[in-house]
């Protein structure tokens, strides 16, 4: 009796396909969103955003900078303000790309192209060469936020977890961003040639430790109902609406968040000698933000979005209401500190939830690229409008600044409500999703 040959079977959904003898077993196939990929994602975007973020010294020190140089003062302002603008386009342009290509080749690429920058900064070149790289580097630097955002979207397996993977990159931004003062006190503050030869060092071991992103990343495939590009939803407001409203309001909360580092100061070296206050005040808040927005996003996860968010705009203000207008009772004003940072822990990581909640599919970077623009233009305008405000109505002033935050979170509460009404979209957002490749094709 003749042997029959061996054959493969390979089982696919419904039926049953017979290969030649030659062919081989069907692999097995990962699924995009396997928590290892997703941990692993998480983990390497925030520690190149660590690393990147503790060579920062360009938004710290920027401006000392271009005082050793031979500019005068206006000349200065348009540099800052150029570089400001540029920032903004760069993260709406970052966002674009990111969604055409792939967030990790974006990432690579901005990476790289900042340490290139920073490093052509740290050799002292002539000054029409120094400010198109600090001009650059800024807007790099903005550029990086959007894809990562995007990235850490990705890497959530529901939406129930959401906020709480973009707490934890803000863990290690707010780380990164709060260790580069530190280093620069061990370089020397005033010795540009280190601190920018560092930060292009930082930069490209980022673009290093990103080359470990895999390539396969989930891509969520199902938006919001409220995101499809229709109309209207359930009779209210259009998308776009929505979408414009939402961000402007975002944008304007950075505005007032920036009076805690702008406005504030000014009242206490008013009111007290030195600013030994304000610095202990910055301290409490930086650390309670590393500490405890993680652990926070745990709890509001289990509400609709725009209940975090509302409340904690109103928190925020209420905060700076009390440390501004009881700036000589020092109690009060830690205590106002205190609401004001748990308000942030809040608000902060369920921003970005809301852009991802309202970005149609294949939008996600393009909407995380908008949020992160609108907030950069609150963060260049709030100082100048607080500090204008302060020397002209300085009675009033934090009277102002509780009535827009107040006012921000109703019309949020107000706007969002419907349209992000639960806790969650889809059990599973990204379960369908089909791998994405560097290339940004399935």
């Amino acid at each position: 009796m003749r042997a029959r040959p061996t054959r493969w079977f390979i089982r696919s959904p419904g039926t049953h396909n017979l290969s030649s003898p030659m062919a081989k077993p069907a692999e097995e196939t990962i699924t995009p969103n396997s928590g290892h990929r997703s941990r692993r994602t998480l983990a390497v975007v925030g520690l190149s955003t660590l690393v990147g973020r503790s060579g920062g010294f360009l938004s710290i020190f920027g401006s000392i900078y271009l005082t050793s140089t031979t500019l005068g003062p206006n000349s200065i302002v348009v540099v800052l303000t150029v570089a400001g603008v540029f920032s903004m386009l760069s993260s709406v342009l970052s966002g674009r790309l990111a969604d055409r290509f792939s967030p990790r080749s974006i990432l690579i690429s901005v990476s790289v192209i900042n340490a290139v920058v920073l490093a052509v900064l740290a050799a002292n070149p002539g000054i029409p060469v120094a400010l198109g790289c600090m001009i650059l580097a800024s807007g790099m630097t903005a550029a990086f936020i959007p894809p990562a955002a995007t990235l850490v979207q990705r890497t959530s397996r529901s939406e129930k977890t959401l906020t709480t993977r973009f707490a934890t990159f803000r863990l290690f931004l707010n780380i990164g961003t709060t260790s580069s003062p530190l280093i620069a006190m061990i370089l020397g503050e005033t010795y540009f040639d280190r601190l920018f030869l560092y930060s292009a060092i930082a930069n490209l071991i980022a673009a290093l430790v990103l080359l470990l992103t895999p390539r396969h990343i989930p891509q969520n495939t199902d938006p919001h109902p409220l995101a499809t590009g229709s109309t209207h939803t359930h009779g209210g407001p259009s998308h776009g609406t929505v979408v414009g409203i939402t961000l402007g309001a975002l944008g304007i909360t950075a505005a007032l968040y920036a009076q805690f580092q702008s406005t504030l100061p000014l009242a206490i070296r008013a009111e007290h000698t030195g600013l030994a206050i304000y610095s202990t005040l910055i301290l409490i808040n930086s650390a309670t933000v590393i500490i405890g927005e993680v652990p926070l996003s745990i709890l509001t996860r289990r509400f609709a979005p725009w209940i975090p968010l509302t409340l904690g705009i109103a928190l925020m203000s209420t905060g700076i209401f009390l440390a501004g207008a009881c700036v000589a009772v020092p109690v009060v004003m830690v205590a106002g500190a205190l609401i004001f940072t748990f308000g942030e822990m809040m608000f902060a990581p369920v921003a970005n939830t809301v852009a991802a909640r309202l970005a149609p599919a294949g939008k996600s970077a393009r909407y995380q690229g908008y949020l992160s623009s609108m907030q950069a233009l609150g963060f260049a305008l709030g100082p100048a409008a607080g500090v204008a405000l302060y020397f002209t109505a300085a009675a009033y002033i934090w009277l102002v600044i509780l009535a827009i935050g107040l006012g921000l979170s109703v019309l949020l509460g107000a706007l969002l409500r419907r349209p992000l009404g639960s806790a969650t979209m889809t059990e599973n957002p990204v379960a369908q999703a089909a791998p994405t490749t560097e290339q940004g094709t399935p």
